[in-house]
């Protein structure tokens, strides 16, 4: 019984870190795209980079990790919201981009410029 909650448990603890390791829906298409191109796609589809290829939005509260390799996306997982600033409770720290304009503020609520 004991052997059987154990490798229940460890086969539950497996099943979600492939479901956080997977590209969301709304961005795995950027999957082998020019990195440029692709930042772009990024922010027009509402990711903010905060920090080192790592990009947070607000809206679905999705957190992930962008790879790339040789000028391409090779890969994007998901991660958790701790990685871009955000606890993963109800109370989410405010992360503001370094470059953000009168106009996308209100994308952001508890920033100022």
């Amino acid at each position: 019984m004991r052997t059987r909650l154990i490798v229940s448990a460890a086969t539950l603890l497996a099943l979600t870190a492939l479901a956080l390791a997977k590209a969301p829906a709304d961005i795995a298409d950027l999957v082998g795209a020019r990195a440029p191109g692709a930042e772009s796609e990024m922010q027009n589809r509402g990711y903010t980079n905060v920090k080192n290829n790592t990009w947070w939005n607000a809206g679905s509260s999705t957190c992930v990790r962008v790879h790339v390799s040789q000028g391409k996306y090779s890969g994007i997982t998901q991660v958790k919201p701790s990685a871009c600033g955000h606890g993963s409770g109800g109370s989410a720290a405010v992360v503001c981009p370094p470059d953000l304009s009168q106009a996308d503020l209100y994308k952001h609520p508890g920033c100022s410029l």
